[in-house]
């Protein structure tokens, strides 16, 4: 645990993390001409939904690192900002064709980071595919035995429309 936290207190762990979840152009991308955002993408693994996500037309990604019992429970755990922060991820994604690349960082000690890279391959503007995954930083700042190496994945990713409260028009 000390080795982990002398080596991400203000070190370079902590500065990709900021790099990766604030440090970038936040300008108009295009996404919601190729893909709906207005909701969350979730994957289905038997025993719940799990890794939910969202990006905005501006470059911004979060994700949490938990399985769900249902699309509520995932509505309310991105509306607030406390909940199950520990399981919250942030960053950045860009367009290339049809595959989103993005980069996130995901907290689990005080200023100590995993920042992770993903490509997820559009299917339609409803369905995605994340066809690689890697955790750049895992084992290098003594939470893993080693650094992963990058995983081809064919895991598939749909998505759920938020409802629009009537109530409040």
């Amino acid at each position: 645990m000390l080795v982990c936290f002398a080596s991400c207190f203000g070190g370079r762990n902590f500065q990709e993390a900021k790099r990766v979840s604030e440090n970038f152009a936040r300008e108009y991308t295009g996404i919601d001409t190729l893909i709906k955002i207005d909701g969350h993408y979730y994957r289905e693994d038997g025993t719940g939904f799990g890794s939910p996500f969202m990006m905005s037309n501006n470059g911004e990604f979060q994700v949490f690192r938990t399985i769900s019992e249902n699309h509520i429970q995932i509505q309310e755990d991105f509306k607030d900002v406390k909940s199950r922060l520990a399981a919250r991820g942030r960053g950045n994604y860009t367009l290339s064709g049809d595959t989103i690349k993005v980069s996130w960082a995901l907290p689990y000690q005080t200023r100590c980071y995993e920042i992770f890279s993903e490509q997820y391959l559009i299917v339609n503007d409803t369905t995605l595919r994340r066809i690689w995954s890697l955790c750049e930083t895992c084992g290098i700042y003594g939470k893993h035995d080693k650094k992963r190496d990058p995983v081809i994945k064919d895991e598939i990713y749909r998505f759920y429309e938020y409802q629009i409260d009537t109530k409040y028009k």
